[in-house]
């Protein structure tokens, strides 16, 4: 409980094959999550993050965002 998560993309808020991985930080007490990416696309949008906050997890996105951006290319094209 209160450890900082660090996470490429933003945790998705959606439940499809696996369950939230926003409800799963949530459920295990997580203080903060640090996401180097936001999640592209229509299914998250941002839900991730604002599923967070509203729990009271500090969120902070966009660290290392273009080198994620570079590395990422091939799936943020695909997801948007």
């Amino acid at each position: 409980r209160g450890v900082t998560a660090y996470v490429t993309l933003e945790p998705c808020a959606f439940h499809g094959r696996t369950p939230s991985c926003a409800q799963a930080l949530i459920d295990a007490g997580v203080g903060a999550c640090l996401c180097w990416h936001a999640r592209p696309g229509p299914r998250n949008a941002g839900a991730g993050v604002r599923m967070l906050r509203q729990a009271g997890v500090e969120v902070i996105v966009g660290l290392l965002a273009d080198d994620v951006s570079r590395d990422l290319r091939t799936y943020l094209m695909a997801e948007a």
